[in-house]
């Protein structure tokens, strides 16, 4: 009985000085997480067409988030880009069709005709005579005056042109432009005698006419020579 009041009295000291010992503080349990920011890079590759510019874009920033030891998984892709032009098909061969020769083309040149005429009345220009042209000593002549053939230009007419009357003859006096149109040489002459020689539109001259209308090369005639009343 004794032994047992021992125990129930050491019983009771204990859980008093359980009781009476100071309380534990109670504390709650936190838990903290790191993220770590992980920048990925990730490259694309564009295919384009010839003759187009290759054009890298920037890369995008991806971002991977693990709870703990922050586990990490990284794919690559590449990218094929369809959308591209595609480079233009060349055009379709075609038969080269060669020209046809030319044809070599055949112009006939007509000789220039000398204008003038055997038979017109030679009154202008426009009624232009062309004939030979001839020379003579000069002196007294149809028209009544004396003809220098050394130092006057002047011409006699043909007879059939001014006709059967000589002294007052209304071509007396008149006066002639003569032409040589190989040279272009331009002389002016007065009418003072008629020739019963020339035929046509064939004229007689002074010496001095003569040789300035032949320019000097005339061998006593020289044919083609122009001339008209003006």
């Amino acid at each position: 009985m004794i032994a047992f009041n021992n125990i129930l009295l050491a019983a009771s000291l204990l859980t008093c000085h359980v009781m009476a010992g100071p309380l534990a503080v109670k504390r709650d349990v936190k838990t903290f997480y790191e993220t770590e920011y992980i920048t990925v890079t990730v490259t694309e590759t564009v295919t384009v067409g010839a003759g187009a510019a290759l054009v890298t874009p920037p890369p995008d920033p991806a971002t991977s988030f693990a709870s703990g030891a922050a586990a990490f998984h990284e794919e690559s892709s590449v990218v094929s880009s369809d959308a591209s032009e595609a480079p233009p098909a060349p055009p379709a061969p075609t038969d080269a069709v060669e020209p046809p020769p030319a044809v070599p083309k055949t112009v006939s040149v007509q000789p220039k005709d000398t204008p003038g005429s055997s038979s017109a009345s030679c009154e202008g220009t426009g009624n232009l005579c062309a004939g030979d042209v001839t020379h003579w000593d000069g002196g007294l002549g149809a028209c009544g005056w004396n003809v220098n053939t050394d130092s006057e230009y002047a011409i006699a007419l043909p007879h059939g042109l001014m006709g059967t009357q000589s002294n007052g003859n209304p071509y007396c006096g008149r006066t002639v432009t003569l032409v040589n149109p190989v040279s272009g040489t331009t002389v002016t002459a007065t009418v003072g005698d008629k020739c019963m020689g020339c035929e046509g539109r064939a004229i007689d001259c002074t010496n001095a006419l003569f040789n300035a209308i032949t320019d000097g090369k005339g061998d006593g005639r020289m044919a083609g020579i122009q001339w008209y009343f003006s």
